[in-house]
């Protein structure tokens, strides 16, 4: 089973980016309520304190776990606790990357310290956090991106811009944008762990 957290902003067409499953359980935080009720996405929880969402009839006949807006947690780190509890193969969040709220972005990205096994995925973008050992990135029409988290020794093989054993700190920018020789490359984790960027080429 996926655990799948839908949160804003919110993908127009969520199944033309990342087909579902019957099997998936899918969350809905706040806003996100309505996105998936118009793309006709069964909602097996939602989240929130639906300080965002206007019509709060929709929430009707669904499972809801309603916050209190005076809070210390986002309603999105709420959905992926309540996604924990599941015990998923996988877990999945789609949207929450830009937006007005730019804040909010920067949030889920420090969830990764939390939710290890988290992908973050939209329309042009998908992230996720890479332990040690031998990692394969495929698909050249993309540019990738790796950031220590908070520190990481890798090494890139198949790049445009390969490295060996470069120990690369929280505030190095120096591998963003790379992008691979062929269809695919490796990243090698030797200490640490390292945050993927997988950004689609204009």
């Amino acid at each position: 089973m996926r655990a799948i957290i839908v949160t804003h902003p919110t993908p127009k067409d969520i199944k033309k980016i990342f087909p579902l499953k019957d099997s998936d359980y899918i969350i809905a935080v706040d806003q996100a309520v309505l996105s998936l009720y118009k793309q006709r996405i069964k909602i097996d929880l939602a989240v929130g304190d639906f300080d965002s969402l206007q019509n709060h009839g929709i929430l009707t006949n669904l499972n809801v776990v309603r916050l209190n807006p005076v809070k210390d947690v986002t309603d999105t780190h709420q959905a992926l606790v309540e996604a924990s509890k599941l015990n998923a193969d996988e877990l999945y969040l789609i949207g929450g990357i830009g937006g007005e709220r730019i804040e909010h972005f920067m949030v889920h990205t420090m969830f990764f310290n939390e939710f290890p096994e988290m992908i973050i995925k939209d329309d042009h973008s998908t992230i996720y956090l890479l332990d040690k050992g031998v990692h394969e990135i495929s698909n050249n029409n993309h540019y990738v991106s790796i950031f220590a988290y908070p520190r990481a020794k890798v090494s890139l093989t198949g790049f445009k811009y390969d490295l060996t054993e470069y120990l690369l700190t929280t505030y190095d920018p120096l591998c963003i944008s790379n992008e691979l020789n062929e269809h695919k490359g490796f990243v090698e984790v030797f200490e640490g762990k390292a945050l993927v960027v997988i950004s689609k080429k204009s």
